[in-house]
């Protein structure tokens, strides 16, 4: 218990330095606070991106997913945005199930923890805030944008095969994992080329996802913990931000 709260610590104090580096990052570039460096004031913006999920826990580190992002913000003046955006996710795969061979009751089977896990397909959405840093008063350069969003993850889990041939090795109970919902926090930053008139923008982003939920199996009927699964990750995306 005390190394999830260290972890747990680890994550807010990450997530607390980012949003003052954010902060303070655009107030040490030239021209920051001049109206005129700013992009697209005053205006709505819709991005659409692409891109691949790593996570952090052991058990999927050998999966990434792959999906697409939808986001939609109003950016009211000086380079600050507000908006919600809805991410899918799919396709998280867990390691080869590597437990005991025979699982013949209920505590045997809750100590496999995330091992149990074949793969999850993962859907958030956020409220997001960002910044713009523009890197020259007149447009002339690429600009970055560092934001954070806050929301919900919920995750669909499915059971490994070898999990369960372990459990009906072992007497064939009914055992069945719930989907979780989770609070999530996700701080991004992304580097950013305007096109047609600053209409069009194609931008890299990156972003990591601090979430974690208690795992729970149903084992008969009776669900209780079964460890905790560490749900965050790194983002990678490639996408066209549309403005008007």
């Amino acid at each position: 218990m005390q190394g999830l709260q260290r972890v747990h610590t680890a994550y807010f104090s990450m997530a607390v330095v980012f949003v003052a580096l954010v902060v303070s990052s655009g107030c040490a570039v030239p021209g920051y606070n001049e109206r005129s460096a700013m992009l697209f004031e005053d205006e709505l913006h819709t991005e659409v991106k692409f891109g691949v999920f790593t996570p952090n826990s052991d058990h999927f580190s050998e999966g990434e997913g792959s999906g697409i992002g939808i986001k939609v913000g109003y950016e009211y003046e000086y380079g600050m945005h507000f908006g919600f955006e809805i991410q899918a996710m799919d396709d998280v795969q867990g390691a080869p199930y590597s437990g005991p061979g025979v699982l013949g009751n209920a505590e045997e089977m809750r100590l496999v923890g995330e091992g149990a896990l074949a793969s999850s397909d993962r859907r958030a959405i956020t409220l997001n805030f960002d910044w713009d840093v523009p890197l020259a008063q007149d447009g002339s350069l690429p600009y970055l944008r560092y934001g954070v969003g806050v929301g919900g993850l919920y995750s669909k889990n499915t059971l490994s095969v070898g999990f369960l041939d372990a459990v009906n090795a072992g007497g064939g109970a009914l055992v069945n994992v719930t989907n979780q919902l989770m609070f999530l926090v996700s701080p991004r930053a992304s580097v950013r080329w305007d096109t047609m008139g600053d209409s069009l923008t194609f931008f890299v982003e990156g972003s990591y996802d601090i979430a974690s939920h208690d795992l729970i199996l149903h084992v008969d009927g009776d669900g209780d913990k079964a460890g905790e699964v560490d749900y965050g990750g790194f983002n990678g995306f490639v996408g066209v931000d549309f403005s008007f």
